[in-house]
């Protein structure tokens, strides 16, 4: 993806996209009774070309990895929202 596609709009989705998955995370843990702020740190490149994306999830005591494609993040068949959703579950059992 060259600088001509990559738009503030994109981004601006990207970043909501994100959000969510943390927002999804954090409802999880609290369901499960981890009374917990989730921390996160990512490894964020632009675009497809730069490979997975990487959001690193924290609470006091543990840490989950959620790496997915740039177009799994960004997609919205069935497929993508499957790995996505996939790997909020994953992180939510690993910190839960």
């Amino acid at each position: 993806m060259d600088d001509k596609q990559f738009t503030v709009e994109l981004a601006q989705t990207f970043q909501k996209n994100m959000a969510a998955i943390i927002d999804a995370v954090q409802v999880g843990i609290w369901q499960k009774g981890v009374r917990d702020l989730l921390n996160y740190s990512t490894d964020y490149g632009l675009g497809q070309k730069h490979g997975l994306q990487t959001l690193i999830l924290k609470t006091g005591h543990k840490s989950a990895y959620v790496r997915l494609q740039w177009d799994s993040i960004m997609g919205s068949s069935p497929d993508d929202r499957q790995l996505v959703a996939d790997a909020v579950q994953y992180a939510i059992n690993e910190l839960g």
